[in-house]
């Protein structure tokens, strides 16, 4: 049901997340809602920097009562993943998010809300907006592109930060308090190879349908890679047909599980296609049912194109095709080990989220990720030698730390008295498989404590992604009883 949000409770939170919604806001995309920020500031008379990243940091003084009470820092990113479903229109770098409200839920029409991490921004602003919540010195710190490598973060300067207890609000857990992350690595491997091959029949496959999801969050749900997938349909097809590959893709976040991938096949004219066709219906109902649990929704899709001519350019030689499907076939991807002590808790695993052809071959961009530096290492090394014995190169796009738990922590115990007495329980503390700015930046300020809350939501990353109204009230009153305890101190 569409409805106007900013009706809803809490209505200051809401009316802020509904600008951020209007302002077109995608990694790489947030110079709209960045100056927004400024104007915003400029608009209460705070002190505000901005720097070439287009990270803004706003400075509120102490209300009375909280002058003595050390500065807190309220931190959140700005930028969001753009996903949408299959047949929709959207210009995300242009139009405003479409929501909806499905009962308690607020989500997007057929796109990824942005709630991740947008009601952080909405919530910040709302306390920055307010005269009657009490709080010590504020340093509200709003970062660019997390979701590309946290790239903000780690160019942001923390020389005027004096706080030195951080509120991260970039989870998606009510009732938890993430203390600890794991770090990461953005790795490119590139295979070359040659094309010379032009004519034939050309066949298009299509892997769709897949549910995806955050490549942290969802990584040991067994849900299915749409890229690895269509390796395992090339791979099989290629044992059993001769064909040249023209192109293949699938995914285009590398912090997303891919969804959807696609292929052009170019066959000799020769071809039995009826033959091709039942292979390519056995492999699907060989998919559908390893998946029938966790990717109800898979398809395959094969098609013939008509004209009797390959694409433009021509397609890579015998050779170059078995090498990249073998390269396919060769990387690992998923869990690829579990942290001692805690069941289910990955430790270290990697993501295939984005496979790219260009004329001279083909790109597989992974996120690797590991609450443990030497495995995240061995993992990189990895990577690195399986390109190697394709003849690849590798690119290292960025790195971001581990966020280490710390034994001792008086914030922590701090915002654990207040969600006592606000839940009538204690939070659960625990740490997350998916990357938080709170490792690069207690990096960055030596003696950080930092604690990372958020409220309830679900299929971030995805078209699915819906955001717990009646969680974001409740979020919001700790919130308030938090800075208020805070400013006590």
């Amino acid at each position: 049901m569409t409805l106007d949000i900013t009706n809803i409770e809490p209505q200051e939170v809401f009316r802020y997340f509904k600008i951020i919604c209007d302002i077109p806001h995608g990694s790489f995309n947030t110079e709209g809602i960045s100056n927004f920020l400024v104007k915003f500031a400029a608009g209460h008379n705070y002190k505000c920097t901005k720097d070439d990243k287009g990270n803004v940091i706003i400075f509120a003084p102490a209300t009375p009562g909280c002058e003595k009470a050390p500065a807190l820092i309220l931190q959140g990113h700005m930028d969001m993943v753009c996903e949408k479903a299959p047949g929709c229109d959207a210009d995300m770098t242009r139009d405003p998010l479409k929501t909806l409200v499905e009962g308690d839920w607020l989500t997007a029409d057929g796109t990824t809300l942005g709630g991740d991490d947008g009601i952080a921004v909405a919530m910040m602003l709302a306390v920055l907006d307010s005269s009657e919540i009490a709080h010590p010195a504020l340093e509200c710190v709003f970062t660019t592109d997390e979701e590309v490598g946290l790239l903000g973060a780690e160019a942001l300067d923390v020389s005027e930060l004096k706080g030195r207890r951080m509120l991260n609000m970039d989870s998606e857990s009510e009732g938890a308090f993430t203390v600890g992350c794991a770090g990461g690595a953005d790795m490119i491997l590139a295979v070359h190879g040659r094309r010379s091959e032009k004519s034939g029949r050309v066949l298009k496959i299509k892997v769709s349908g897949l549910l995806g999801g955050h490549s942290g969050e969802m990584i040991g749900a067994g849900r299915a890679n749409a890229d690895l997938l269509m390796a395992r349909i090339l791979y099989t097809l290629y044992r059993k047909t001769e064909f040249r590959l023209l192109s293949v893709q699938g995914g285009n976040k590398d912090n997303a599980i891919p969804r959807e991938a696609e292929a052009s096949l170019l066959f000799p004219s020769a071809v039995d296609r009826k033959k091709v066709k039942k292979q390519i219906k056995e492999i699907r109902k060989a998919l559908k049912n390893e998946y029938a649990v966790c990717d109800p929704g898979l398809t395959v899709k094969a098609d013939w194109v008509k004209e009797n001519t390959a694409e433009l350019r021509p397609a890579f030689t015998k050779n170059d095709t078995r090498k990249f499907i073998r390269f396919l076939m060769a990387v690992p991807n998923g869990v690829i080990e579990y942290t001692p002590g805690l069941a289910g808790m990955p430790q270290t695993s990697l993501n295939l989220g984005i496979l790219t052809t260009a004329a001279d071959g083909i790109s597989a961009e992974f996120l690797v990720r590991s609450s443990v530096n030497s495995q995240k290492q061995m993992m990189m090394d990895r990577l690195s030698c399986i390109a190697a014995q394709f003849e690849g190169s590798v690119r290292i796009v960025g790195q971001y730390p581990a966020w280490e738990y710390r034994t001792e922590s008086d914030f922590r115990d701090l915002l654990q008295g207040v969600f006592k007495d606000t839940y009538g329980k204690d939070a659960a503390i625990c740490v997350t498989h998916g990357g938080l700015e709170c490792g690069l930046l207690a990096a960055k300020m030596p003696g950080l404590d930092a604690v990372s809350i958020g409220p309830e939501m679900s299929g971030i990353h995805t078209p699915d992604e819906k955001l717990n109204i009646p969680s974001v009230q409740r979020t919001w009153q700790f919130l308030i009883a938090a800075l208020e305890a805070c400013g006590r101190e």
